[in-house]
């Protein structure tokens, strides 16, 4: 009851704050041209192609115009629509860094750290805002893994959930303590309405066999129509390396061990040659389209908001579906009985999207100011939950609870900022989801597969493997090729030819060196195992 209080009292703080700040940015209605002096101006580049930050606007009404009434900062963001990658190599090659880089690649992260080009965000800190926040309340086992990773802390994570994160902000109620342990954004979800037309229960939904038999059915349905058509599988677009096959690998039983315990590569598992088949079948039998495999995120969503598809497998965090029209059956249980498996990390991860501060950045004082204020409680309070009256309430505890797009229709643009977001805080001040709303059924999606019963959860923080040197160039290599070559794997036109083409995959992969890489990483996933006292069991 303290806390709630405290957090009421910093609400009114805030609120105080915001309506005597000073609007030395706040008088134009759009934000200034360069070269105007009322703000500064910074660049942030992201490499998450799906990622649709607004045009910054510094209208008095408006969240990002607030943001500059504290900071005195306006943001210039750059997302490129593909190539992302090679368009930083050009620039950090070029010595022209964006002032914030946002990426997830796990290469371009040690390009980053390892070009000098980049802040110790320790060091920029004490430099620039020695009494920032961050430098008393960043969560320290997060800190532990970015310097373990990294060799010093270079980058701010996205996501930001741990244990000492929670024991900082512990979660205000059961379904946060539910999102906590449980959420994973890829599974596999039906159409409500679609199923009643084709008179298809959810728990009719719960092998392989059974999928399929519903995908026969939509398409037998269209068969029948001559209007409207069912599009019975959609996967994640030009992500469904990522997202699609992540999900049928685990649910499929993938683990990331062979039978003898040692580390083994997922390509050359045979629950990944499972979920392969799995996508080369619908392909063949007309269940989804080659060209699927090629969309970008936007056409993902589109064809979801269309109301045709059945079934989507994919990122559901990214798919702006409205929770309340679709249900997860969870699971998709394989022929071999194997059992579906999550791989959870049990030791504080390092973020999704990871996020630099350029050494050449022109004004490293108002880069400081900003980003304390965007991870601050009131920075997060009002770019993640919005303005209060507007975008949400106190409830009688002094919790926030949302309103939905009923209650706002001229939603502001709450939570864009995620790059820079704090799920345990964020846990820690919402009021619990309100049972039958949208949010609340959101949730129950995003946490089904890995509540479902039989699921087995490993820690997957014991395969967060670094390579460095030769070993860590022929690893991409070797992605790389695995990537182009299942693609066309996907494509073949009859079982006998996947299997060919399989063969061949494997073989190739085998000659270009995995079983001798595999042994380096099961050299240090062994040396991980003996320091955390446990290793991932395989499956009987």
């Amino acid at each position: 009851m303290e806390r709630k209080k405290r957090f009421q009292y910093t609400v009114l703080l805030i609120l105080l704050a915001l309506g005597l700040a000073i609007a030395a940015c706040g008088k134009q209605e759009e934000a200034p041209k360069k070269g105007d002096t009322e703000c500064i101006r910074l660049s942030l580049f992201c490499d998450v192609n799906f990622w649709k930050p607004p045009q910054w606007e510094i209208k008095k009404d408006s969240i990002t115009g607030k943001i500059s009434e504290k900071t005195g900062v306006v943001i210039d963001t750059n997302v490129p629509a593909q190539d992302a990658d090679k368009q930083l190599s050009l620039l950090l090659m070029n010595g022209e860094l964006p002032d914030m880089i946002s990426v997830t690649d796990n290469t371009m992260i040690s390009q980053l750290v390892d070009s000098g080009k980049v802040w110790d965000l320790e060091e920029f800190f004490e430099t620039y805002l020695p009494d920032s926040h961050i430098l008393r309340d960043f969560p320290q086992d997060v800190l532990k893994m970015l310097k373990e990773r990294d060799g010093g802390w270079y980058a701010w994570p996205s996501h930001i959930d741990s244990d000492d994160a929670r024991e900082q902000w512990p979660p205000s109620a059961e379904c946060y303590a539910d999102e906590k342990e449980y959420l994973w954004n890829c599974g596999i979800i039906w159409n409500k309405k679609l199923l009643d037309e084709l008179g298809i229960s959810i728990q009719q939904l719960q092998t392989k066999e059974q999928v399929f038999h519903a995908f026969s059915m939509a398409k037998e349905w269209n068969r029948m129509q001559k209007d409207k058509k069912i599009i019975p599988l959609l996967v994640d677009g030009i992500d469904y390396q990522e997202f699609t096959l992540d999900f049928l690998q685990e649910t499929f039983g993938m683990l990331p061990v062979g039978e003898d315990g040692a580390y083994r590569s997922a390509v050359l598992q045979p629950e990944t040659k499972e979920a392969l088949q799995f996508l080369n079948q619908a392909l063949r039998e007309g269940y989804m389209s080659p060209e699927q495999l090629t969309w970008q995120n936007l056409t993902v969503k589109d064809t979801l908001a269309g109301g045709q598809v059945l079934c989507f497998i994919g990122n559901i965090a990214n798919s702006d579906i409205n929770a309340l029209e679709w249900v997860s059956s969870g699971q998709i249980r394989s022929d071999s009985g194997k059992s579906p498996v999550w791989g959870k990390r049990n030791t504080s991860a390092t973020g999704w999207l990871n996020t630099f501060l350029s050494k050449s950045c022109e004004h490293p004082k108002e880069l400081a100011v900003w980003l304390d204020y965007m991870t601050s409680e009131e920075g997060l309070l009002l770019w993640d939950c919005g303005l209060q009256g507007v975008d949400y309430e106190l409830d009688q505890t002094g919790l926030v609870r949302r309103f939905t797009q009923e209650e706002n229709p001229d939603k502001n643009e709450i939570s864009v900022w995620w790059p820079f977001g704090n799920l345990a805080w964020l846990w820690s001040v919402l009021a619990p989801y309100e049972e039958g709303s949208q949010e609340d059924a959101a949730s129950k999606i995003k946490v089904a597969y890995a509540k479902t019963e039989g699921t087995k959860i490993y820690d997957a923080s014991l395969i967060d493997i670094s390579l460095e040197g030769e070993e860590k160039k022929l690893e991409e290599t070797l992605n790389a090729y695995a990537r182009k070559e299942i693609s066309v794997l996907l494509l073949t036109g009859s079982p006998e030819e996947f299997e060919e083409k399989y063969k061949s995959l494997i073989e190739a992969l085998e000659q270009k060196g995995i079983r001798e890489l595999d042994k380096q990483k099961n050299s240090l996933y062994q040396q991980k195992c003996r320091e955390a006292g446990e290793s991932i069991c395989p499956q009987e």
